[in-house]
């Protein structure tokens, strides 16, 4: 019996104002980032599709948005006829009127869907000897999620939310007795986290945050589960490449130094910034001096989908003064070395003090 999970697609999301054929480029990326998990779970075949939440980027979904999820789940009933989706509204998903169920609503009635947005939902398919419990944001935040509990008659018992479950107990308005689920998915973090064993959030499928590049190493994907065996799986969706660089030092007795060094560590990513999404980070630099860079800049980022500059306070000097105890320590191996201490100790340990100091010094004035 397999699961996939996944979460946080927020469909519609959009950034950078580059656009292609007419349609903002990232929100082409998370909608491509979609289809790409769908044709995964062709080689998976999970027997039930679990979404978490944060399915739109907000409330008021674009038509784009709409249709993404649309051709999704088209997409999905295609790869998986027999599959069941089940999906939980998170807080992007829902609007501010209590009365308002939001736009997702509108998927549960499409043919093997369910779609809870307001209030919890019980879910048996008894073919698969199967319960679930879904538990939407607006469920998440109230008393109503206090009485969730599984099935002890079914095979199988899952739990579906949106919220931020911070231990293995706590939840977000809600309790989560993991012991007595087989599985728990939940939505709302965009890292992957396990948080216990049966317990995971997937993340989300694109960078989708406001800080791509605090993600930049992160893997994006989904999570496949086989309650059989207990094992969860991560599947890796490739996104669009995203660059933080290490910071340049700016030098202000080396203006002209800085122009040489964002060429170089620009030039150097790998694979070139071509569609990419990049921050350079300069300390030390402020906005008045940026100037003398701006044209450089402009060439670059007509390479990068995005290019962010960061202007960052200049690094901590350490403090002044060779390390004592390591000028001793030092000093007494070359002399050891050298096999007369008496003789030399004085003159290795002024210069190993002398050392120190010069390292100290270079590492307080470098320019990166």
């Amino acid at each position: 019996m397999i699961l996939a999970h996944l979460s946080d697609l927020h469909l519609g999301f959009r950034a950078f104002e580059r656009r292609d054929r007419g349609r903002n480029v990232r929100e082409v990326d998370v909608a491509r980032a979609f289809q790409v998990a769908i044709k995964k779970m062709r080689d998976i075949q999970p027997q039930v599709v679990l979404v978490a939440g944060d399915i739109f980027d907000r409330p008021e979904p674009t038509q784009g948005a709409m249709v993404a999820l649309a051709r999704g789940l088209a997409s999905l009933r295609e790869a998986l006829p027999d599959a069941k989706v089940l999906m939980v509204a998170g807080s992007r998903d829902t609007p501010h009127r209590p009365g308002d169920p939001g736009a997702l609503a509108a998927f549960d009635s499409f043919p093997g869907v369910e779609a809870a947005t307001a209030r919890s939902r019980v879910v048996h398919l008894p073919d698969l000897d199967f319960h679930a419990v879904l538990i939407p944001h607006r469920s998440a935040i109230s008393d109503e999620a206090e009485a969730v509990t599984p099935d002890p008659e079914a095979r199988w018992n899952v739990l579906l939310a949106y919220g931020d479950v911070t231990s293995g107990e706590e939840g977000s308005g809600f309790t989560v007795k993991a012991d007595e689920w087989d599985y728990v998915a939940l939505g709302h973090r965009h890292s992957r986290l396990a948080v216990r064993g049966n317990v995971h959030y997937s993340g989300s499928l694109e960078r989708v945050g406001p800080a791509p590049w605090e993600e930049a190493v992160a893997e994006k994907g989904f999570l496949s589960f086989d309650l059989v065996a207990g094992v969860s799986t991560f599947h890796p969706v490739a996104g669009r490449p995203v660059v933080s660089l290490e910071p340049i030092i700016f030098d202000p007795a080396r203006k002209a130094r800085l122009r040489e060094r964002v060429r170089e560590v620009l030039d150097e990513v790998p694979g070139g910034i071509g569609g990419k999404i990049v921050r350079l980070r300069i300390q030390g630099l402020g906005p008045g001096d940026l100037d003398q860079i701006q044209k450089l800049l402009h060439d670059y980022r007509r390479q990068a989908l995005h290019l962010e500059v960061s202007l960052e306070d200049a690094p901590r000097a350490a403090e002044a003064g060779p390390d004592e105890d390591f000028a001793d320590s030092l000093s007494d191996r070359l002399a050891a070395r050298l096999g007369t201490p008496d003789m030399n100790e004085d003159v290795i340990r002024r210069a190993v003090e002398d050392a120190v100091a010069r390292a100290s010094h270079t590492v307080r004035g470098s320019v990166g």
